[in-house]
């Protein structure tokens, strides 16, 4: 059974059901909720990791409390520092299906003046069997610290906390019927990337609030719960590249790939990376370059808009890839600010980490380009059945997208209508471009105007 999401009467949604599918499209107007949607999959997935944070943190603690109230209040303060205050939405319901029977529900109390998140038996007793399994553990080792302990005694005991928080994490994950690792890119990027060059510090908080303060100028600039996140990643990933280059990480995987496709698979997503950007991405000394070739080169915030907006993008896809990592990914407009030909490059660079390890992503855009590189990509898997080496010569296998993999929606008056045309496994073309129906249309009268 798939993962799914219910939302009724929440911001700008009326009333939606989306089945999760490993691809998902999200289109639709201004303010339809792509957003809300994609974030709130986002949230109840990455409450797995909220949990096992949270099951560590009491372990070290040595607090170890059966009830769920404390991190059923962290949760919804999670929530309320991504959606804002949801007071506004009395009748709102928001309702997650894991898959696995596990069900998790967000509504306002009926007297309107908090929100509850509602966990279900299922949770709550697997919460329980966790906190019992930390809590015996900890009194078996309190008994033998009261004794003087050698230095193999000693490894044994870190040896068996390994071990015990090994099989936490492995019984979380089942919990929530999911082992990836979550990734959300946030639209905004390219404001990280102008900063990145500038002094500044990140306050991230205990109520996951964050201000980005610039000392010399004197100014604020608040940022989201999703939005540090994200910058949380980027550091993460800058201090990987500040200690290896890209060319060595590759290396290094190349020489322990077993798969025979392994190195054609990342060659391809490198080549990708290096066309969308123009150029190579290099990070020396805390500080971060374009190089162009010919030593030419250019600081990340004077380089191009659509390069600020798509560099942590493509480089976050590459390092997962390289990595062959599991992940569910959001991409929000990975179209920004991109030439037409750029963004075919990225939707091809997204499908192949798609389709590693059987990845989920979502994806949210405005973009009638985006829908149809990826129509071309779902043609080509649908062709390749019975012509792989023709389609092929076209498109790479690699890219070839499973059209039962995928899902598009257009989201619009509150709803979610899917747009793909099951006897042809593709997006419907009549949605692909609706603006330009109307231009075309506008113009038709015109013209018959002057004759």
């Amino acid at each position: 059974m798939s993962q799914q999401l219910t939302i009724h009467q929440f911001g700008p949604i009326a009333d939606v059901q989306i089945e999760l599918k490993d691809l998902l499209i999200f289109i639709g107007p201004q303010a339809s909720g792509k957003s809300t949607v994609s974030k709130a999959i986002f949230f109840f997935k990455s409450l797995r990791d909220d949990l096992t944070s949270y099951l560590y943190q009491c372990y070290n603690q040595h607090r170890f409390e059966e009830q769920i109230t404390i991190f059923a209040k962290r949760a919804k303060q999670k929530f309320i520092k991504i959606y804002g205050s949801v007071l506004q939405f009395p009748e709102m319901e928001l309702t997650y299906h894991y898959g696995n029977g596990m069900e998790v529900i967000i509504r306002n109390h009926p007297d309107n003046r908090f929100t509850d998140i509602i966990f279900d038996y299922q949770f709550k007793q697997k919460f329980r069997e966790l906190v019992a399994q930390l809590r015996q553990l900890d009194d078996e080792l309190q008994q033998k610290s009261l004794k003087f302990s050698s230095s193999r005694e000693i490894s044994a005991i870190k040896a068996q906390e390994a071990a015990l928080f090994e099989t936490i994490t492995d019984e979380v994950n089942q919990l929530f019927n999911d082992e990836r690792d979550l990734l959300f890119l946030p639209a905004g990027r390219s404001l990280i990337t102008t900063l990145s060059q500038q002094r500044y510090n990140i306050d991230m908080g205990d109520d996951f609030t964050a201000s980005e303060l610039d000392s010399e100028a004197g100014s604020l600039i608040k940022l989201d719960y999703l939005m540090q996140n994200f910058i949380n990643r980027i550091d993460n990933a800058k201090f990987l590249l500040n200690q290896i280059s890209m060319d060595s990480l590759i290396k290094n995987e190349l020489d322990q790939a077993r798969n025979p496709d392994t190195e054609q698979i990342i060659r391809l997503a490198q080549n990708l990376v290096n066309s969308i950007l123009k150029g190579y991405y290099r990070y020396q000394n805390g500080t971060e370059w374009i190089d162009f070739g010919n030593n030419q080169s250019t600081l990340i915030n004077l380089a191009s808009s659509g390069q600020q907006e798509v560099v942590w993008i493509v480089l976050l896809i590459l390092l997962l890839i390289i990595q062959q990592r599991q992940v569910f990914l959001v991409v929000e407009e990975p179209e920004a600010n991109l030439f037409p030909v750029a963004q075919k490059q990225i939707i091809d660079l997204i499908a192949l980490l798609a389709n590693q390890n059987e990845n989920q992503v979502i994806v949210t855009t405005h973009s009638p380009y985006i829908l149809s590189s990826f129509n071309n990509l779902l043609y080509a898997y649908n062709l390749g059945t019975d012509k792989s080496e023709k389609v092929e010569q076209v498109v790479d296998r690699h890219l070839w997208l499973d059209p039962h993999r995928l899902d598009a929606y257009i989201l619009e008056e509150g709803t979610a209508r899917s747009i793909i045309d099951s006897d042809m496994g593709l997006i419907e073309s009549a949605e692909i471009d609706k603006a330009s129906d109307i231009i075309i249309d506008t113009f038709n009268q015109l013209f018959e105007l002057e004759d």
